[in-house]
């Protein structure tokens, strides 16, 4: 398992969750990405590294000069990355070199996501963009005065943004952005919203996890968890696993919206768990890694 730590660190863990190496970048390290054979990091320093996923050894280094707040995101043999001042840049993944740049009306992107030839970005101070990854050419925005944490998430022709301001779940066309439907939670949606079948779910900052229809956004059920939530969803096997800042993690049961189990690894959970062979890992605000029984009661 492969962490971004804040405290400058990228870190591996092995199975049994001893830490096979650490390297130490300049200032919080996003989430890395891993394709094609190669562990991709970024820090807020502006670093971009390209690691060996074995010893962590350097491949290549990249520094931006720029803040940046997202994790990497890598495709068709390109790695893209992008921070303060909307600068987005495209780095060749085999030896970090530039393939090109382009700047988006963000004054911060804070997540990427990529989906065929475009690219997805969420603005903290404006809302979300699609752009296309030929040229840089924006498609669409979303919402520019709605600020957006969490990428879109993007599945066949529809993209699904949760929004900071106003506490929103909107599902707009992935080619037009042209809106479908929108939902309002109780508080601020932070994070991308998971999405599986035919059913949206995601957590809110009022404490609830969310199930929304695909098609029209209608709600199914939700789930008070007692403490905001700002990670992500994660899906396996037909349920959604999430943590909340009171440190407790939820498996939930997608078709009833039932509580299959929960379980207090430590302190705030504000990092999408992980799932793996049967088991979920989840890193916590104090810095430690648990790993559960995905089947745990």
């Amino acid at each position: 398992m492969y962490l971004g730590c804040a405290d400058g660190y990228a870190r591996a863990l092995a199975p049994d969750g001893s830490v096979r190496w650490t390297v130490r970048l300049g200032g919080r390290v996003s989430a890395p990405s891993v394709a094609d054979g190669l562990v991709y990091a970024a820090a807020a320093d502006g670093t971009v590294v390209a690691l060996d996923p074995a010893t962590g050894e350097r491949r290549w280094t990249f520094a931006t000069g720029r803040e940046l707040r997202a994790g990497p995101v890598v495709a068709d043999g390109t790695v893209y990355v992008a921070g303060d001042g909307g600068r987005v840049t495209a780095l060749h993944a085999e030896d970090g070199t530039r393939a090109g740049s382009f700047r988006n009306a963000a004054r911060a992107i804070c997540a990427l996501a990529v989906d065929g030839d475009r690219l997805f970005l969420a603005g903290l101070d404006g809302g979300a963009y699609a752009h296309d990854r030929t040229d840089g050419r924006e498609r669409w925005r979303v919402a520019p005065d709605a600020a957006v944490h969490g990428a879109p998430t993007v599945e066949g022709e529809t993209a699904y943004v949760g929004t900071v301001d106003g506490g929103r779940i909107r599902a707009v066309s992935a080619v037009t952005g042209r809106e479908r439907w929108r939902f309002d939670a109780g508080a601020g949606v932070w994070a991308s919203p998971a999405v599986v079948g035919d059913a949206v779910v995601a957590g809110s900052a009022d404490g609830a996890v969310y199930a929304l229809d695909a098609p029209d956004g209608a709600e199914r059920w939700r789930i008070e968890t007692g403490a905001r939530i700002w990670a992500s969803a994660v899906v396996a096997d037909g349920t959604a696993i999430v943590g909340n800042e009171a440190g407790v993690v939820y498996a939930i049961d997608i078709e009833t919206g039932s509580v299959e189990w929960r379980h207090r690894p430590g302190e705030a959970v504000v990092a999408p768990a992980a799932v793996a062979d049967a088991t979920v890992y989840v890193a916590d605000r104090g810095g430690a890694v648990s790993a559960l029984s995905k089947d745990v009661r």
